[in-house]
């Protein structure tokens, strides 16, 4: 793969990105719904406690069973059949899985009744017996009174019956028709105003031919658990609800039997700033919450009765719910309501939270906007890095392929960058190299010409006392010639040792042992030789009063120093004084060796180089670009280094190497 397909690739790493920042909206969702619900679960506990603090509410009993009294703006008609009550009898007044269904209806001082009774054959009594199917009706009154009923039809149709006591109490009438599946009664309790509970008990009459037989018939006993409380709207309670009830929010009072006894409503007296959800809030919500939020009930005024398991649940809770007959978010909470440690009924309080979640999605799509914007904008920099990284690299390698050509030849050095980065320090690196290259392969195509004017002159000498020695015969003569030869001969030596001599240093290097030298005592005697060997100069050693310690090896040192010494008088003019100073500077030992002579050109930094000769010799000596090169081989050993400077009317070589202590 290129460099930029394996950034790209790499910059694909950053697709985690949105990934965790969708999970944090979806975090972030899910704890700004948790902060409203609880909030609005604080509010609802709030009101729950000021209505138990309530001295002007009544309570009704809580544990006993009820049976929810309707309201209806129009009295049902007597005629048995359930028609009339459907417009304010909804399936949350029906009992489920039962075989009797009793519903209550009230209007001005008259109770309603109507019993639906799922029987298979309907049976009536024979005259003068009440062995058919009957109803009996047991009332409680306010003071107190009871009242029994008993309804045991002979056919259907209307029905009347009294009471026994002196007051003929309770009148009951109505009329009783049969079903498809049963029989219903409709009845009338007139001045009922004061009626507080009442039982009930169903005695369905069985037979297997649709006739009673002539012995006692089987019957079928259905009943109420014990009085069933008739529950109406309490005016006290539905005013102290719509008290204490916060803007925008509806509520409802249930008992432990579910049936609902409080309702009420409170609109916000300035209406809230709103704003309509677009196609992208309803996408952010169908991605963030829909899974979240489940559908729950609907619930309105005409709400008579909770579902049982939001009556009976004693631990608060909020939820957000979406209704299934219309659109819309709502949020509900459900705290019990508690009067001096006993719970009395439970609240149930909803509001539209569309603008909630609304406001709760904008922020989080607010979120999503500056991170998808961040990864864009990565995305768009890593790409853009990438290619101007890999034109870097193309540019670096048309230009290497450009200064080679096939042959290997180097036809031109390469444009160095300025960048301080790693391509840049490539570029430059390539580009000394190429320059090294370059000029190795100059000193490579001359080399042959130095040999030959090296080899030639040592030849020449050779032959020529060779043939000079086979015309004479003088003694004198002949040895003249025979140490000529001689002498070419050991030049000749000279060459092949210098030529072999560079291959040899570095494994000579490894197995020279270091040891403490005293540098002013060395040098001083060093430089006393070097007086005796070159007399034609003069050495002048400067150094301190303290001794200076280095951790060297005696032989490579005076080698070095000794290429060093040879250069310096193959360029300085004869009777000239070459320098030699000694200093330490921190634990480095310094060793300067100055002479007079000509400056070093601009290309001095390739002095060093092996095989390579950038000044003109001015000696007969042998010289093949291998000395200052062995030089530094040996500075390097030392973990040291070489340096060369021009210094008025003449060159510094600076040599650093530690004093090892």
């Amino acid at each position: 793969m290129k460099l930029r397909s394996q950034l790209l690739l790499v910059s694909l790493l950053i697709l985690a990105l949105p990934l965790a920042g969708w999970q944090f909206a979806r975090q972030v969702e899910q704890t700004l719904r948790a902060g409203h619900a609880d909030a609005f679960l604080d509010t609802a506990a709030t009101t729950a406690r000021q209505l138990a603090e309530r001295d002007d509410i009544a309570w009704p009993d809580t544990e006993a069973q009820g049976l929810h009294v309707h309201q209806p703006a129009v009295p049902p008609f007597l005629d048995g059949y359930s028609d009339d009550w459907h417009g304010f009898l909804s399936e949350q007044a029906r009992l489920p899985d039962t075989e009797v269904q009793v519903f209550a209806a009230e209007r001005g001082d008259n109770l309603y009744l109507l019993f639906e009774v799922n029987s298979d054959r309907q049976l009536y009594s024979t005259p003068g017996q009440t062995n058919g199917d009957r109803l009996l009706l047991n009332f409680v009154r306010e003071d107190g009174l009871n009242g029994r009923a008993e309804i045991a039809p002979l056919a259907p149709g209307w029905i009347e019956s009294r009471g026994r006591n002196a007051e003929g109490w309770p009148r009951v009438r109505g009329y009783w028709q049969p079903r498809t599946q049963g029989w219903a009664v409709e009845l009338q309790l007139p001045d009922a105003g004061t009626l507080v509970a009442l039982q009930w008990e169903v005695l369905d009459a069985r037979s297997l031919d649709g006739r009673l037989p002539q012995s006692e018939p089987e019957i079928r006993q259905y009943r109420s658990d014990g009085n069933i409380h008739l529950l109406r709207p309490r005016p006290d309670l539905n005013r102290g609800l719509q008290a204490t009830l916060p803007d925008q929010t509806r509520a409802w009072i249930a008992l432990h039997s579910s049936w609902v006894i409080a309702h009420a409503e409170r609109s916000s007296s300035e209406a809230l700033p709103s704003s309509t959800p677009g196609w992208i809030d309803t996408l952010v919500f169908e991605l963030l919450a829909s899974d979240s939020i489940s559908t729950g009930p609907s619930r309105s005024a005409a709400t008579i009765r909770l579902e049982p398991e939001t009556a009976t649940n004693h631990d608060p809770s909020g939820t957000w719910t979406t209704r299934p007959d219309q659109p819309g978010v709502l949020l509900t909470a459900r705290v019990p309501i508690e009067r001096a440690g006993q719970r009395v009924g439970t609240l149930l309080m909803e509001r539209e939270a569309d603008q909630l979640l609304l406001d709760s999605n904008r922020a989080v799509l607010r979120v999503l906007g500056i991170s998808l914007t961040v990864f864009v904008g990565v995305a768009l920099l890593l790409m853009g890095y990438a290619t101007w990284l890999s034109e870097r690299v193309r540019r670096l390698r048309d230009g290497v392929e450009a200064a080679v050509s096939d042959d290997g030849q180097v036809r031109q050095t390469l444009q160095p960058t300025q960048r301080g980065d790693e391509l840049g320090d490539l570029s430059r690196s390539v580009s000394r190299l190429l320059i090294r290259l370059r000029e190795h392969q100059t000193y490579l195509r001359t080399l042959a010409d130095k040999l030959a004017h090296e080899l030639r002159t040592p030849l020449a000498m050779i032959r020529s006392s060779l043939d000079n020695l086979e015309d004479v015969d003088d003694p004198k003569a002949i040895e003249r010639y025979r140490k000529r030869a001689s002498e070419g001969s050991d030049r000749l030596n000279r060459i092949f040792q210098a030529m072999s001599q560079a291959s040899r240093i570095e494994e000579s290097l490894m197995h020279e042992a270091f040891e403490p030298l005293l540098m002013n005592e060395f040098l001083e005697h060093y430089v006393a030789a070097c007086q005796d060997t070159y007399p034609d100069r003069r050495f002048q050693l400067l150094q301190p009063d303290k001794p200076i310690t280095a951790r060297a090896a005696p032989d490579l040192l005076a080698q070095l120093i000794d290429k060093l010494i040879d250069n310096a008088v193959d360029f300085s003019p004869d009777h000239s004084t070459i320098r030699l100073q000694l200093g330490q500077n921190s634990n480095q030992v310094e060793l300067d060796i100055e002479n007079n002579g000509p400056p070093l050109p601009d290309n001095s930094e390739t002095l060093f180089d092996s095989m390579v000769s950038v000044r003109e010799n001015k000696s007969s000596g042998i010289h093949l670009g291998l000395g200052l090169s062995i030089v530094r081989l040996i500075a390097e050993h030392y973990q040291g280094s070489i340096q060369a400077e021009n210094i008025p009317k003449g060159v510094r070589f600076r040599l650093r190497i530690p004093t090892g202590f």
